[in-house]
């Protein structure tokens, strides 16, 4: 087997092994978030806040995000006040805007503003990124096997 071969041979062994994983764990998460989707109660809440986060590159270029603050009060009568998971530049939410989220009974604390970007984006993006990577490295070692 000469070098090129073998270079190939692991070079798609490890992009099609990472792509695996991460179309696998795009997959968990995705069927995790359908299964939250499927159980949580909606609720109307009110964006309180944002909180505005930062970060420096190694250039020293400050970035900023913003986190929605939401207020709503569940089923059970009992306020709610939960900081979004995810960030966005510019914000997608402003101060006073009605949001439909979902939460679950037992955890009101745990709610999730009910956006595509919120529930969707993390799994779509394993989930293609991850296929992507793992047709490549499957193109490039099945190509390698066919070099004898």
């Amino acid at each position: 087997m000469n070098q090129d071969t073998k270079f190939f041979r692991i070079f798609g062994s490890i992009f099609g092994g990472v792509g695996s994983i991460l179309t696998i764990t795009g997959i968990i998460i995705g069927l995790n978030t359908r299964s939250f989707v499927t159980s949580a109660i909606p609720a109307h809440g009110t964006v309180m806040d944002l909180v505005k986060s930062s970060s420096t590159d190694k250039k020293g270029r400050t970035s900023y995000v913003y986190y929605p603050v939401v207020k709503f009060t569940a089923r059970s009568g009992e306020s709610t006040i939960f900081q979004a998971r995810t960030a966005t530049n510019p914000p997608e939410f402003t101060k006073g805007q009605q949001v439909e989220i979902l939460y679950n009974p037992q955890k009101p604390d745990s709610a999730i503003i009910n956006s595509w970007l919120s529930l969707w984006f993390l799994p779509a993006m394993l989930t293609g990124l991850g296929s992507i990577f793992a047709l490549v490295g499957g193109i490039v070692l099945v190509k390698s096997f066919s070099r004898f």
